[in-house]
């Protein structure tokens, strides 16, 4: 029967900053070259070395973080005065979507995020980070909360009826589930 090896926090506090570094590796690709994050992704995740837990991670991370793009802007431009170059633009949308979107302790998504981006960045990410995980998001309409283009919405509400778009729109927005193939 193999040896339990319990994981010390600093090694899990690694992994994830490996993870975080996967994903933001991906993110980059995906904004730069107008790639697709389901064929960016794959390669990336099976070079990366990371494991099963990580990899399901960074997964969450990159389709979260491309499906709520105009969300994670909208939360980070409050902050920021000139348009950062786009690794810049991907660490802030990256720890965006960590604070707004998923149970990561904001501390988490701040300092793992920060440690990621370019050293020449860091301060100012960590300070924007650090103002979006304190300071409440007034979102503009629904819209941008749940990070549609406006044609989508427009679109949808000349086909449906009011009541049932914001259900509609929240439902396609529900990240498909995950099933391992054997």
């Amino acid at each position: 029967m193999p040896e339990s090896r319990s994981v010390s926090k600093k090694e899990a506090s690694s992994r994830h900053l490996s993870a975080r570094k996967v994903a933001l590796e991906a993110l980059v690709r995906i904004e730069r070259d107008g790639a697709f994050a389901n064929l960016v992704l794959g390669p990336i995740l099976e070079r990366s070395g990371l494991s099963q837990e990580d990899r399901a991670f960074v997964t969450m991370l990159v389709y979260g973080t491309t499906r709520m793009k105009r969300a994670c802007d909208a939360v980070v431009d409050r902050f920021i005065a000139k348009e950062p170059d786009i690794t810049t633009r991907q660490v802030l949308r990256l720890g965006a979507y960590q604070i707004v979107f998923t149970d990561v302790p904001d501390h988490a998504a701040v300092d793992e995020t920060v440690a990621v981006a370019p050293v020449r960045s860091r301060g100012f990410v960590n300070a924007v980070l650090r103002r979006v995980a304190s300071t409440p998001m007034q979102w503009p309409s629904d819209t941008v909360k749940m990070s549609y283009p406006d044609w989508i919405v427009e679109r949808l509400a000349s086909e449906m009826e009011h009541s049932e778009l914001v259900p509609t729109l929240e439902a396609m927005n529900r990240p498909a589930p995950v099933t391992m193939r054997s």
